[in-house]
């Protein structure tokens, strides 16, 4: 299991690009390169992190599913004994999609679906219809039913502040569990006033635990401070050349500054006030498990 709390969890970006024009990601604000992971990169840092044995994730500011190699970059990880989830939307999907997503048999599969209001999701996400999410989310949960574990998740904005009780109870009558996140900044980089106002969650203590047990690794490999940073400014060190130490080591000398980048000080993401991790990094899955299960997300949401 991990050597350091660094390498608990892994957020790994196949690509920064993305069609969908989502509002709630901040996409203009990007300035650091886009492309997609190429074979090497991610053969250097996955030999890495599964011998750490993290979790990774298959997310950041990007599309996972337009890589022509997730499929076959899941399966790799899972045949090497590694832990992968991957987060998508529905605008990807098709039934073929989907079928070759649930036999690439990753650990987890989470699907945002942003809100069941149709007027709100076609605010939110305006080049998306309605209809086909929906109907290409449920073809998902079939297909993947038994096969593979699915999660949906929601957002919760200025304009549906009050969905979760009828988004929880949608997707739970369709045996998925689902949970709704309060919209955040982005690292101060989303700007619209009419689904989002500033909070200032965490910002007096400038303490963010999720960075001490989560890394971003973009997908030229570079280790970020996490997928808020759009410009690179919060460089920690390039795994895919860097050994694990080196970036566990960069981490922990930032970590001896409250704010350590400039980003840290717009943030408002509710998962950074989680409970600082004590002792050793989890020794196996079961423990790992346990841990992530005290930071769930419901929870901090409920508090903010």
């Amino acid at each position: 299991m991990p050597s350091d709390w660094a390498f608990v969890s892994i957020d790994m970006e196949l690509t920064n690009r993305c069609s969908t024009g989502c509002l709630m990601c901040p996409r203009e604000a990007i300035t650091r390169p886009e492309g997609f992971m190429s074979e090497n990169v991610f053969k250097a840092v996955t030999d890495k992190l599964v011998s750490e044995g993290s979790l990774i994730t298959f997310s950041g500011m990007g599309d996972p599913l337009s890589h022509q190699k997730v499929f076959e970059w899941i399966y790799d990880i899972r045949r090497k004994d590694g832990d992968v989830g991957i987060v998508i939307n529905p605008a990807s999907l098709n039934r073929n999609i989907s079928q070759r997503l649930v036999e690439s048999s990753p650990n987890s599969i989470t699907l945002s679906f942003p809100s069941l209001r149709k007027s709100v999701f076609e605010k939110l996400c305006p080049n998306v219809s309605y209809e086909d999410a929906l109907k290409r989310t449920l073809e998902l949960i079939d297909i993947a039913r038994g096969n593979v574990g699915l999660r949906v998740t929601g957002i919760i904005t200025d304009i549906n502040s009050g969905e979760q009780e009828e988004y929880v109870s949608f997707w739970k009558e369709r045996g998925v569990g689902s949970s709704m996140t309060v919209c955040h900044g982005r690292g101060g980089n989303l700007r619209l006033q009419e689904i989002y106002a500033p909070r200032s969650i965490g910002l007096e203590s400038g303490i963010c635990s999720l960075f001490q047990f989560h890394t971003f690794v973009t997908w030229e490999g570079e280790a970020l401070a996490c997928c808020h940073d759009l410009t690179g400014a919060t460089r920690i060190g390039n795994l895919a050349n860097d050994d694990v130490s080196v970036i566990a080591e960069m981490k922990r000398r930032a970590l001896k500054n409250s704010m350590p980048f400039p980003v840290c000080g717009q943030c408002d993401e509710a998962l950074r006030q989680c409970p600082v991790p004590q002792g050793l990094p989890p020794k196996g899955r079961k423990e790992r498990s346990r841990f992530f299960r005290s930071v769930s997300q419901e929870e901090f949401v409920a508090r903010s």
